[in-house]
């Protein structure tokens, strides 16, 4: 048993050296983050079709949980659809997100891995509904200054698979 006591301690000590992961040069601990922008995605409802895209803000808060780089959120907006009726439904949706954000060392670049979950309020002729959110989804904030950028996301969501838009560091 003596003899294998350096390996177990070896196996043990690098996960939780690996677990020291820090935040890309961009985003410190406290950092706050803002997009605006403007996402794309089928409709909602089968044989309908969006009139208004999706038109989002989220704020993401950079908080290390058990030393690990992640960002804990909020995303909100507002869309449209036509359903097979022509009838318009205007979409409220509102959700938490969480964010893992990758230790790739690029200046300015920060990458990150998304799961969002909330729900969507909706308006049909003054009757509002209700409707789960839920996504996954990969993205990427470049800061062409310390405190502007742009930013993209793409993945497996409810309200959009494609988004793009500006990015902002406070």
């Amino acid at each position: 048993m003596k003899k294998y006591l350096p390996l177990l301690i070896f196996i043990c000590a690098v996960p939780l050296s690996a677990m020291e992961l820090e935040y890309p040069e961009i985003i410190n601990n406290g950092t706050i983050l803002i997009n605006a922008g403007i996402g794309f995605a089928g409709a909602i409802n089968s044989r309908g079709e969006r009139v208004c895209p999706p038109l989002t803000v989220s704020l993401d808060y950079a908080l290390p949980i058990a030393g690990l780089p992640f960002t804990l959120g909020l995303i909100t907006g507002f869309f449209s659809e036509n359903n097979k009726k022509s009838k318009q439904i205007n979409y409220w949706p509102i959700a938490g997100r969480i964010g893992y954000h990758l230790p790739f060392y690029m200046r300015r670049l920060d990458t990150y891995l998304l799961l969002t979950i909330g729900g969507m309020s909706s308006e049909m002729n003054g009757s509002n509904d209700g409707e789960f959110w839920m996504g996954l989804s990969a993205g990427a904030r470049y800061f062409f200054l310390p405190h502007f950028g742009a930013y993209a996301e793409l993945g497996f969501d409810r309200v959009q698979i494609l988004a793009f838009g500006l990015a902002f560091n406070l």
